[in-house]
Protein backbone atom coordinates (compact mmCIF):
# COMPACT_ATOMS: atom_id res chain seq x y z
CA UNK A 1 0.00 0.00 0.00
CA UNK A 2 1.46 3.38 -0.61
CA UNK A 3 2.01 6.17 2.08
CA UNK A 4 -0.37 9.37 1.14
CA UNK A 5 1.64 12.44 1.04
CA UNK A 6 2.26 15.00 3.48
CA UNK A 7 2.98 18.10 3.76
CA UNK A 8 4.26 20.48 6.43
CA UNK A 9 2.09 21.85 9.35
CA UNK A 10 4.63 25.17 9.92
CA UNK A 11 2.47 27.63 7.24
CA UNK A 12 6.15 28.84 6.27
CA UNK A 13 8.03 25.70 5.12
CA UNK A 14 4.63 23.73 3.89
CA UNK A 15 7.04 20.97 2.57
CA UNK A 16 6.15 17.33 1.64
CA UNK A 17 6.62 14.70 4.35
CA UNK A 18 7.94 11.53 2.33
CA UNK A 19 9.44 9.48 4.88
CA UNK A 20 7.71 9.05 7.53
CA UNK A 21 7.11 6.06 9.71
CA UNK A 22 4.05 7.16 11.71
CA UNK A 23 0.80 8.51 9.88
CA UNK A 24 0.61 11.08 13.36
CA UNK A 25 3.85 13.03 11.93
CA UNK A 26 3.31 16.58 11.62
CA UNK A 27 6.23 18.26 10.79
CA UNK A 28 8.92 17.83 8.25
CA UNK A 29 11.67 18.51 10.98
CA UNK A 30 12.23 19.40 14.56
CA UNK A 31 13.01 22.90 13.46
CA UNK A 32 9.96 23.27 11.47
CA UNK A 33 7.99 21.87 14.32
CA UNK A 34 9.66 24.01 17.19
CA UNK A 35 9.13 27.18 14.99
CA UNK A 36 5.68 26.82 14.52
CA UNK A 37 5.26 26.43 18.24
CA UNK A 38 6.97 29.93 18.80
CA UNK A 39 4.65 31.46 16.54
CA UNK A 40 1.85 30.32 18.18
CA UNK A 41 3.33 30.69 21.88
CA UNK A 42 4.20 34.22 20.79
CA UNK A 43 0.63 35.14 19.28
CA UNK A 44 -1.12 33.72 22.72
CA UNK A 45 0.95 35.86 24.81
CA UNK A 46 0.91 38.89 22.90
CA UNK A 47 -1.55 40.84 24.90
CA UNK A 48 0.92 39.63 28.29
CA UNK A 49 4.06 40.70 26.14
CA UNK A 50 2.72 44.42 25.39
CA UNK A 51 1.66 44.56 28.68
CA UNK A 52 4.90 43.55 30.28
CA UNK A 53 6.94 46.11 27.61
CA UNK A 54 4.70 48.82 28.52
CA UNK A 55 5.77 48.81 32.26
CA UNK A 56 9.32 48.46 31.32
CA UNK A 57 9.51 51.26 29.77
CA UNK A 58 7.67 53.27 32.51
CA UNK A 59 9.77 52.07 35.06
CA UNK A 60 13.66 53.21 32.73
CA UNK A 61 11.62 56.62 33.07
CA UNK A 62 10.81 56.67 36.32
CA UNK A 63 14.48 55.27 37.33
CA UNK A 64 15.80 57.70 35.24
CA UNK A 65 14.48 60.63 37.41
CA UNK A 66 14.89 58.96 40.46
CA UNK A 67 18.64 58.52 39.89
CA UNK A 68 18.76 61.87 39.13
CA UNK A 69 17.06 63.07 42.05
CA UNK A 70 14.12 64.96 39.96
CA UNK A 71 11.42 63.83 42.30
CA UNK A 72 8.27 65.68 41.05
CA UNK A 73 7.93 66.26 37.34
CA UNK A 74 4.51 67.26 34.82
CA UNK A 75 2.41 63.79 33.69
CA UNK A 76 2.36 65.86 30.40
CA UNK A 77 5.79 65.88 30.05
CA UNK A 78 6.13 62.09 31.51
CA UNK A 79 4.02 61.09 28.95
CA UNK A 80 5.44 63.33 26.08
CA UNK A 81 8.98 60.81 26.85
CA UNK A 82 7.17 57.55 26.49
CA UNK A 83 5.28 57.36 30.02
CA UNK A 84 2.15 55.40 29.16
CA UNK A 85 -0.35 55.18 32.10
CA UNK A 86 -2.28 52.39 30.54
CA UNK A 87 0.38 50.40 32.28
CA UNK A 88 0.91 51.47 35.76
CA UNK A 89 0.70 48.31 38.39
CA UNK A 90 -2.20 48.65 40.97
CA UNK A 91 -2.68 50.83 42.91
CA UNK A 92 -1.02 50.57 47.01
CA UNK A 93 -1.22 52.68 50.03
CA UNK A 94 1.87 54.03 51.38
CA UNK A 95 2.49 56.67 54.60
CA UNK A 96 3.68 59.75 53.31
CA UNK A 97 3.97 62.53 55.80
CA UNK A 98 1.60 60.75 58.23
CA UNK A 99 -0.87 60.58 55.87
CA UNK A 100 -2.26 57.54 53.76
CA UNK A 101 -1.58 58.32 50.00
CA UNK A 102 -2.77 56.28 46.80
CA UNK A 103 0.45 55.04 45.50
CA UNK A 104 2.29 52.60 42.57
CA UNK A 105 5.15 50.83 43.15
CA UNK A 106 7.41 49.21 40.41
CA UNK A 107 10.15 46.98 41.64
CA UNK A 108 12.35 49.75 43.81
CA UNK A 109 10.07 53.12 43.37
CA UNK A 110 7.24 54.50 44.75
CA UNK A 111 5.04 56.76 42.61
CA UNK A 112 1.92 58.90 42.67
CA UNK A 113 0.01 61.23 41.09
CA UNK A 114 0.14 64.89 43.92
CA UNK A 115 -3.17 64.73 45.73
CA UNK A 116 -2.58 68.26 45.49
CA UNK A 117 -2.55 69.02 41.37
CA UNK A 118 -3.65 65.05 39.75
CA UNK A 119 -1.62 66.79 36.61
CA UNK A 120 2.53 65.90 38.34
CA UNK A 121 3.80 62.59 39.41
CA UNK A 122 6.05 62.64 42.79
CA UNK A 123 8.54 59.73 43.18
CA UNK A 124 8.93 59.14 46.88
CA UNK A 125 11.67 57.47 49.12
CA UNK A 126 10.48 54.26 49.77
CA UNK A 127 8.85 54.21 53.27
CA UNK A 128 6.62 51.41 55.09
CA UNK A 129 3.49 50.41 53.28
CA UNK A 130 0.20 50.32 54.98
Amino acid sequence: MKKPIKFCKNPDCEDEILDYKSSKKLYCSDKCRNYDGHKRRTEENLEFNLSRKGMLENYKLLKFYRDRNILSEDLVKFEKLGFNTKYLPETKFYKVGGVNTKCYEFKDIVFGLDPKDESKIIIYKKTEKK
